[in-house]
């Protein structure tokens, strides 16, 4: 077992679920180090040490592996958004496939599992239609910014910093949304800073500033800015307005969310359009999607729709199909499938995406679409024994934690012939499959790469009632 503090020589031999390198000692002991990619043989100085495993910082790459790739961003290896840029596109492909055939094989106890290939991004830069980023009176300083001694340490508009959630590293460029996203972001840092505004701070529950969301559709082009702060001052907001309209034009909305909660979290009671509609236009396919300052969406438009694509296929539907879609958020899966089924029905507990759905029912002129705001299990297990209409079809979207234990006893229950699962989490999602798995196969299996340069992945399931 290796010392804290010791020096050991290593060579990677694969990644861990969240990107870490994973490397063993001559007496076969694990050691996680970060930064590294399968077969760089280096240094690495021990921090933490386990009883079945050790943490340890690179310090040296004796030999560099053919696999890596020089990141493009110079906050690669301090910000934590990006953590594979120093791997080939190809091999992370390969890293999110294996992902998710080792949480069905050791989670859910799937044997000769078959996992194609993941579905590749077009796009591996730029491809967001979401950011936020955090203010802090509490800047994280980086290498180089440590050899300046005039860098300011008390305004900083990024990231916040792994482990230490009150640091925020100051961002110039991100590579993750646009370029206008980037002038966006360095005018409004510009700005606030320049008159010495304030910041909020989590320690004394008070300051001006709190967050900056940039949305900005890929396909229609449309830009909402939404600065969240504390509390209301029209005439500032209305001064870097004008600032924001004549710097960036292509911006199509700006608004301003007050939110007086002490939690961090970018969301508010109250939002005002500066100007703009309020809202932006986002569109999948066909498909056009009205997008509120604070809706969920998925974040990669452009890879959504092969995301739905594959909803589809494993669908096979013959416009017969009655399905129901659990955890429908804004209704873009319903609405996406719709033309290929009967009737969908759509379950969300947010009243908030409820509305959404409806109102995006009624923009794209689908009629055999209607949503519900429910809690799934509760829905489901009233459902369970109603008679008046038969879902052969349950298509399911939950959050990372996956879905409760009750809703996947009343599935269990209704029995539908089909259940098209996707999941941004293929461990909660292999935990659950092998619960249905009681009455259900597995028939198709593919995962989607929605967030290059990341240790994310999303994974979709086509389930099947066995034959008995």
């Amino acid at each position: 077992m290796p010392q804290k503090d010791e020096i050991l020589e290593l060579t990677v031999t694969d990644l861990s679920f969240e990107g870490k390198g994973v490397a063993r000692t001559s007496s076969d002991f694990v050691v996680f180090v970060n930064n590294v990619i399968p077969g760089d043989v280096i240094k690495a100085q021990v921090r933490k040490v386990k009883k079945n495993y050790a943490e340890a910082k690179l310090t040296e790459i004796i030999t560099a592996s053919a696999l890596r790739a020089v990141p493009l961003c110079e906050y690669f290896g301090t910000c934590n958004g990006c953590k594979m840029q120093n791997l080939e596109y190809a091999h992370q492909l390969e890293f999110k496939r294996k992902i998710v055939h080792n949480a069905f094989e050791r989670i859910g106890g799937f044997e000769n599992i078959n996992v194609p290939a993941t579905i590749g991004s077009d796009e591996i830069y730029y491809y967001r239609n979401k950011l936020e980023f955090s203010f802090s009176n509490s800047r994280w300083l980086t290498n180089e910014d440590k050899d300046n001694e005039k860098a300011d340490r008390s305004f900083a508009l990024g990231f916040h910093i792994p482990k230490f959630i009150d640091k925020v590293i100051d961002i110039r460029r991100c590579y993750l949304q646009s370029e206008l996203s980037n002038k966006i972001l360095n005018l409004t840092r510009d700005f606030f800073k320049s008159r010495k505004l304030s910041i909020y701070s989590t320690h004394t529950h008070s300051g001006y500033l709190r967050y900056l969301i940039i949305r900005q559709s890929p396909v229609t082009g449309e830009i909402m800015v939404n600065l969240i702060t504390s509390e209301e001052k029209q005439n500032l907001i209305n001064e870097f307005s004008k600032e924001l309209q004549e710097a960036v034009p292509e911006v199509t909305t700006f608004i301003n969310t007050i939110s007086t909660s002490k939690a961090q979290v970018a969301s508010g009671e109250k939002s005002f359009e500066i100007f703009g509609e309020g809202y932006i236009t986002e569109q999948v396919g066909k498909y056009k999607f009205v997008i509120s300052p604070l809706s969920f969406f998925q974040t990669n438009t452009l890879q959504a729709k092969k995301l739905f694509d594959t909803v589809l296929e494993f669908g096979k539907f013959t416009g017969k199909e009655n399905v129901l879609d659990l955890y429908c958020g804004c209704g873009a899966i319903s609405l996406y499938i719709s033309e290929h089924v009967n009737k969908v029905m759509g379950v969300e507990l947010s009243n908030e995406s409820i509305l959404s759905a409806h109102e995006n029912a009624e923009l794209n002129n689908v009629t055999n679409c209607d949503f519900v705001s429910y809690d799934v299990k509760d829905y489901l297990g009233i459902i369970k024994s109603e008679k008046s209409v038969r879902y052969d079809t349950f298509v399911i979207d939950p959050p990372r934690s996956g879905i409760h234990p009750k809703a996947a006893e009343y599935i269990l229950e209704y029995e539908p012939d089909k259940i098209i699962y996707v999941s941004c989490n293929p461990t909660t999602q292999a935990r659950d499959v092998k619960l249905l798995a009681e009455k259900y196969d597995i028939t198709a299996i593919q995962p989607v790469d929605m967030f290059p340069h990341t240790y994310h992945v999303e994974n979709v399931v086509k389930l099947e009632k066995k034959v008995l």
